[in-house]
């Protein structure tokens, strides 16, 4: 045992796989292609009857020893002139074909060098080592990597003991898109000790591709004839969910290799993807033997069912994936889903939902891990707590040798981390211990088998053309004065290489703060650096009757500060809102004094701290009547503001991966208007994150406010109230049991913006979030109380958000018919065009169709401001004029801010409530409005944060389409009082406050 767990240099594995194939690139580009028949190895089918031929004749010892002189002291002359003749007169000696292949390879000739050390193993009872790796190296000279993957295998079959030649195997494997097939040999190396830290990497998520693209490219242009390349091109794709150039890439391969098994996997699930029944049907009859081996073939059958509303056929089928990879966090996630949709709550989706937050967290720690370079001892253990949670001992331990020696960020934990694990290890500790793999023993028999009998997707989608037509939106900041920029310290002009601090920014909030009944606007600048005051003051515009005038100078709330997101909320309860700015740096409180100005009581209110706080948020947590801030934090520490990123060369924005994750952080409103810090003791443990977005209201089906963050390249965080045994507050992190962590793929997203509200009006709340450029946007429906699952493929989000990179977004009734449309803000973090990334995008707006699919809207008839493309970063509601309809506020980097007034022709009326809260806080966050129309229910929730730095109108506007009034209007108050209202008129905006019983109205 002692011997499994010794200290190893990753040297005596030969040298790292990366290495290996870096050279091998190197290589490729310089040489040319060598087709594989001309020299008799044979593709994969290579076996070992291939290279044992019988013995090799005398030969001359001297002259051996003097040939490979010559060679070492680079004597090429000689070394040629000794070949030749020993080659006349032994022409089938191993050893001097073996010389031979070493001269053809001097004088760069691989195709003549792969001849002579094929000859030489077919001549070799037992071809050595050395020949073997040089027959592999040279192969990939040639630029055919499979048939140096042959040869590999043949070395690892001889030499089983070998290390150097497993390395050489998996890292070729892996770099192919063939990890799976590299797990054995990874495994080996691990258990033995003859590892390093990519080797790690790789074995910590079996799903995630290692395609090396650029070896992959260049194999294909010098050798076109061999497509199997297109599969490990493919992969990438795949990760991405690019499933058109997935069906493309893996057809051409199948056509030319019919039983390529991961090929045959890929290109099912694009069919399903991409709905293409016919194909569909044609390749199911010619499925080759052993692709049911594959978790990728059982993934695509859960597909194929769950499209069908088969939901126990998929549940089937993604278990059988699971069992096939335990780790496999999609099948996993896909099979919780559908237990949800079976109405099956039982131990086995807790179980199954723990261990997908527990893999989420892990592939965020090996994220940081591969960010820090790879020398981060912190890094190492953070990750080995978690493999051995997971019941991945042998892994575990392998993470805490490599951490060793490694020089950064020492953790004086490692050592007693390795010992408390090693003393539970013995020789025979299996690789995963079965006790944390549950998926073996659960039983879904009752269940029918998957089949791919062809089928119609039924969807019942009817576009309703009139609908589109008639929503409309003008941008009239400038008529209305409202002029301003976001501003950041770039130069005129320059646009490009960003701050990851200049990239996140552009806060908007809507007050009003003069009670006047005008929405007003305060818009943020951030011109300075970071943790200083020195940036151009926040501005504050004051709405008279629908025009704007700038009052910063005279209400004294111009913050200099960095700043980033905004929250609205009366703190001292006196009826004027007042305002929050989150910066880089110290957050500032600004009580609204009632006369017009604010004044700044940050340093009395007990609110301290110089981190960097996103987005902000205010509401009764814990019902006290007193409102509490919950903070945002993003990256902690000071390197995103000194350490430059440069990526494929050139110097872009960082990947927030590149730091820490800053914790949030939360503050607990007391009754002499202060507050006092209770992160620790409300938030239970969590990984700190880097944070974006943040809605707050009621959302689950447990009692009390919830908090939803919305994490960059991280799982999300849902914090649900709860009650500690001694009856106080405690917030549980519970995204991953909610459904909430990461897609439906189990992929943590870079997440930006969330909105939340019940646009199927079945009574819930749901959420849509906004990602990454080449991650589609997620759209998580809540399936039963307090449950959600990402929807988003099946409701249309996927491929109209795939290449854009969305900020705020929200929902609305931009035409007051009682359906709810979806607007998404888009812009990059950067200028990557060299990638083919749009830099300036468009805005969307989305409409539900009658069948539950989301479609984008015509944006040239959505009016101007949907079709210039602008760096936009927030979005905030608002009715600034006053007329009844929704309007927006839209800020972007560089470009003047928009206010786009809603000028949709319809004659469809709604109603607006303003909710004033008096058993608890007078802000009433939670509070949730129920109507009827014409018989059908409709509901609204009155939540705060709003998604993305921002702080909407607020109040609950609900569209009643063509009813005049709205019926049976009931509020439900945060407290969990119920309150009937009766029958509102439509047109009219109204005030409620807690315990009058009726609504008052205002306009």
């Amino acid at each position: 045992m002692q011997d499994m767990f010794r200290m190893t240099d990753s040297t005596r594995a030969g040298y790292n796989w990366r290495c290996v194939v870096a050279i091998f690139i190197t290589l490729l580009i310089t040489t040319g292609c060598q087709r594989p028949e001309e020299n008799g190895i044979e593709d994969e089918s290579a076996t070992e009857a291939n290279v044992v031929r019988p013995s090799a004749v005398d030969r001359d010892a001297l002259s051996i020893a003097n040939a490979k002189h010559a060679l070492s002291v680079g004597n090429h002359a000689a070394l040629q002139q000794l070949v030749r003749q020993a080659l006349i007169q032994w022409p089938d000696d191993p050893q001097w074909l073996e010389l031979a292949g070493d001269t053809s390879l001097l004088e760069g000739d691989a195709k003549q060098a792969i001849a002579f050390f094929q000859s030489a193993v077919d001549q070799s009872e037992s071809p050595t080592l050395e020949l073997l790796d040089k027959l592999g190296r040279t192969w990939m000279l040639a630029s055919r990597p499979f048939e140096s993957l042959a040869v590999l295998r043949i070395a690892v079959k001889r030499f089983p003991d070998e290390p150097s030649m497993r390395t050489k195997l998996a890292g070729l494997l892996a770099s192919l898109g063939m990890q799976r097939e590299a797990e054995t040999h990874l495994i080996w190396l691990v258990q033995r000790g003859y590892n390093g830290s990519a080797e790690l990497v790789v074995l910590s998520d079996l799903t995630r591709t290692q395609t090396d693209k650029q070896m992959c490219t260049t194999v294909l242009r010098r050798c076109p004839d061999d497509v199997r390349p297109l599969f490990s091109l493919a992969c990438i794709d795949a990760y991405h969910g690019r499933w058109d150039e997935v069906r493309q890439k893996t057809k051409t391969v199948i056509d030319a290799y019919p039983d390529h098994l991961q090929a045959n996997a890929y290109y099912g699930r694009a069919l399903v993807e991409l709905d293409d029944n016919e194909s569909l049907h044609a390749w199911w009859q010619s499925l080759p033997a052993g692709i049911e081996e594959l978790p990728e073939y059982w993934i695509a059958a859960g597909l194929y069912a769950e499209k069908g509303n088969d939901f126990g056929k998929a549940a089937r089928a993604y278990l059988k994936a699971s069992q096939l990879d335990s780790n496999n966090t999609e099948s996993l996630n896909r099979l919780a889903a559908c237990l949800t949709e079976l109405g099956i709550e039982s131990e086995l989706r807790i179980q199954l939902t723990g261990r997908i937050g527990l893999i989420a967290r892990l592939r965020k720690a090996v994220d940081a891990f591969t960010s820090r370079q790879r020398n981060s001892q912190k890094g190492t253990v953070s990750i080995a707590k978690l493999m051995e949670s997971l019941g991945r001992y042998w892994e575990a331990a392998a993470w805490l040798r490599a951490g060793s020696v490694m020089s950064q960020d020492v953790d004086p934990q490692l050592v007693e981390a390795y010992h408390q694990l090693h003393s539970k290890m013995t020789g025979k500790t299996p690789w995963q211990l079965p006790e944390y793999v549950f998926v073996d023993r659960v039983d879904l028999s009752q269940f029918p088998n998957v089949d791919w009998q062809p089928r119609v997707r039924a969807t019942g989608i009817t576009k309703n053309v009139s609908r589109s037509n008639r929503i409309h939106f003008d941008d009239e900041a400038d008529l209305r004065n409202l002029r301003h920029v976001c501003k950041i310290n770039k130069p005129e002009g320059e646009e490009a290489n960003l701050w990851i601090y200049q990239s996140v920014a552009c806060g908007a909030a809507t007050l009003d703060f003069d009670l006047n009944g005008w929405p007003d606007l305060y818009l943020t600048a951030m011109d300075g650096k970071p943790h200083r005051t020195d940036s151009s003051p926040n501005r504050l515009f004051r709405n008279n009757s629908g025009q704007y005038a700038d009052v910063t100078a005279q209400s004294e709330c111009g913050d200099k500060g960095f700043a980033q997101g905004l929250a609205v909320g009366d703190f001292d309860m006196d009826g004027f809102p007042d305002l929050l700015v989150a910066n880089i740096g110290q957050n500032r409180l600004y009580r609204n004094n009632g006369d017009g100005t604010f004044q700044d009581i940050t340093s009395t209110s007990g609110l301290d701290g110089r981190d960097w706080t996103t987005s902000i948020a205010t509401a009764d947590i814990d019902q006290d009547g007193y409102l509490d801030i919950f903070e945002v934090g993003y990256c902690a520490g000071r390197e995103a503001f000194t350490q430059t990123c440069t990526r494929d060369g050139h110097t872009r924005s960082c990947s927030p991966l590149s730091f820490s994750g800053q914790a949030d952080r939360v503050w607990q409103g007391k009754d002499d208007g202060t507050f006092v810090e209770v992160t620790k003791d409300w938030l239970s443990q969590h990984d700190p994150s880097c944070g974006l977005g943040i809605v707050i209201g009621r959302f689950d089906e447990s009692p009390g406010i919830d908090v939803y963050v919305a994490n960059d390249m991280a799982p999300n965080h849902f914090w649900s109230s709860q009650k500690a045994p001694d009856g106080s507050l405690r917030l549980g992190e519970q995204a991953a049991v909610r459904g909430l962590a990461v897609d439906a793929r189990s992929l943590a997203q870079a997440s930006m913006g969330i909105t939340v509200a019940d646009p199927d009006a079945d009574g819930d709340m749901d959420f849509f979030l906004t990602h990454h450029a080449n991650e589609s946007n997620t759209l998580y429906e809540q399936v039963s109380p307090g449950v959600w699952v990402d929807r988003s493929e099946r409701n249309g989000i996927v491929a109209p958000s795939i290449h854009m990179l969305g900020f705020g977004t929200k929902w609305l009734d931009a035409d007051n018919d009682g359906t709810l449309e979806l607007m998404v803000v888009n812009g990059h973090v950067d200028d990557f065009a060299h990638l083919g990334e749009a830099f300036r995008m468009p805005m969307q707006l989305f409409e539900r169709q009658s069948g539950g699919v989301w479609s984008l809207m015509n944006a040239e008839k959505l009016g101007e401001c949907f079709s210039k493309k602008r760096i936009a970063r927030n979005l905030i509601n608002l009715d600034a004029n006053r007329d009844g309809f929704v309007d927006a506020v839209v800020t972007h980097l560089f470009d003047p801010v928009s206010i786009l007034i809603n000028r949709s022709e319809t004659q469809s009326q709604s109603i607006t409530l303003f909710l004033k809260g008096t058993t608890g806080d007078a802000d009433a966050i939670g509070a949730k409005v129920t109507i009827e129309v014409e018989g059908h229910s409709r509901c609204s929730q009155l939540i705060a944060g709003d998604g993305f730095q921002c702080s909407s109108e607020r109040c609950v506007r609900l569209g009643l389409g063509d009813s005049l009034k709205a019926e049976n209007v009931v509020v439900e108050w945060p407290s969990g009082d119920r309150e009937v209202i009766g029958t509102l008129m439509g047109g009219h905006e109204y005030l409620v406050v807690e315990g009058d019983g009726m609504a008052f109205q205002l306009h």
